[in-house]
This record gives structure tokens, sequence and C-alpha cells, in this order.
């Protein structure tokens, strides 16, 4: 069942959009709106009316082309003259592809970021992080399965002039240098991390490494006669 609503100014009354949805609550709604309308929202704020309630989808419609064309659309936001709600509908793939395609290399202003960062803060979920028992669960879930080619597509595709902030690829280095292994060299005693040990003996960081795997002491260069063991 669909309703059909009316937008006003709270000063004066006066309407500035009709719309209709599939629940009652869309009408005092200001999610998925068009820009034009959150311009009047901005301006003069937003004060709901619900017109009719509990009638098909089709009456809706037919509903909200009178309201548009009795009060004018070039006197509402509107962008069209009624008739062409989507709700429950469903886009073709061609459709999703053009809005993927429209999305790729897009990058939000700093301001529209600050917004998303204030506004998220309130959220219950915000800064919310999974427990062990919830990882593990979800590890179990997904354990076994292959995701299908058209997913993995989706995925590259969504990475397209994707970058990484500045503050995670920090965030990133610094975790790997805190939880990276402890390394001795036997024949000395030093004990540090890989790239402590490249410093102190003046060697590449993969000698320390191979040397680590294969088992036996350094035989050539100026690390000859070295020899690392993984304490952690």
């Amino acid at each position: 069942m669909a309703v059909v609503y009316i937008h006003m100014k709270p000063h004066n009354n006066e309407i500035y959009y009709v719309g209709i949805g599939n629940k009652a609550k869309r009408a005092g709604e200001r999610t998925k709106r068009s820009e034009l309308w959150n311009r009047y929202y901005k301006k003069y704020g937003l004060k709901s009316e619900i017109i009719c309630r509990d009638i098909s989808l089709e009456e809706a419609k037919k509903i909200e082309i009178w309201l548009i064309s009795f009060y004018g659309k070039s006197n509402l936001c509107n962008r069209t003259l009624g008739g062409e709600g989507f709700f429950g509908g469903k886009h073709s793939e061609e459709s999703k592809r053009k809005m993927r395609e429209k999305k790729i290399g897009r990058k939000l202003s700093e301001e529209t970021k600050a917004k998303i960062s204030v506004k998220s803060k309130g959220h219950p979920n915000y800064n919310l992080f999974h427990t062990e028992e919830a990882k593990a669960k979800m590890s179990a879930a997904f354990k076994g399965k292959k995701r299908d080619a058209v997913f993995c597509q989706r995925v590259k595709e969504s990475k397209i002039g994707y970058r990484p902030h500045k503050n995670a690829i920090d965030a990133s280095v610094k975790n790997r240098r805190d939880n990276a292994s402890i390394f001795k060299e036997t024949t000395t005693g030093f004990v540090g991390k890989i790239w402590e040990h490249a410093e102190k003996f003046n060697i590449d960081r993969r000698v320390v490494y191979y040397n680590y795997k294969r088992e036996f002491p350094v035989l050539v260069g100026s690390g000859k006669g070295l020899n690392f063991i993984k304490i952690t």
C-alpha cells in the first residue's frame, strides 16, 4: 500500500513538494531527496502532511500527478510531473553499470568528509569493533565459499582511483612495525627487529629473512658467518 504526502514551509504552510511512498514515515524523511529539495529544506525547513494513505501504487501515482498539476510544477521542487515512484522496483543491470561508472574516481570534498564524520559520531555503531567471537563466526561462515566472477569484477571496479588516506597508511605502517617479528643473531647475541639487524650489520633485510628460512649461516657478502633465529 502507498501514501501521498506534501511538504510545506512551516512559517506559511506554502506547499513546495508532492511525493509518494510505500510507508507513512517516508513523508518525514530527509534522505534520498533531490538537490533542489535539499535547497528548499535548508532555506524553509519542513512541515509534512499525509494526504492519502493505504491506497494502491497506481492510485498514489494518479493523485501525485493531479496535485503537481494543480499546484503547478513551477511552484514546486518536484523534478517531474509525477507518477514515477520507484520504491519496490529493481534497477536493470545496465542502470547499475551506469551508476557504478558515474561514481568511479569521484572524490569527496574535505567539507563533505567533515559532515559525514560529525554525523557518524552519533550513530550507535560509530567506532564499534567486532568481538573475537563475532570475527570467528564470520570467518567460519565464509570459509570454503568462493566469490563469483561478477563480485570480483565489482570489487576491482570499486578500487579504481581509490587511494588510502595518509592517516590510514601511517597507522598501517605503525601497526606492522609494532608487531614485527624479533630475531636474534647467534654469533653476537644481538636481538632486534629485521630492520635493526640490517642497520647494525650493514646488510639487506632480505638476508636476515632468507637466512632464517634456510636455517644455516650467511655464506657470502658483508654478513658472512652471521646466523639468525626467530624469537617471536
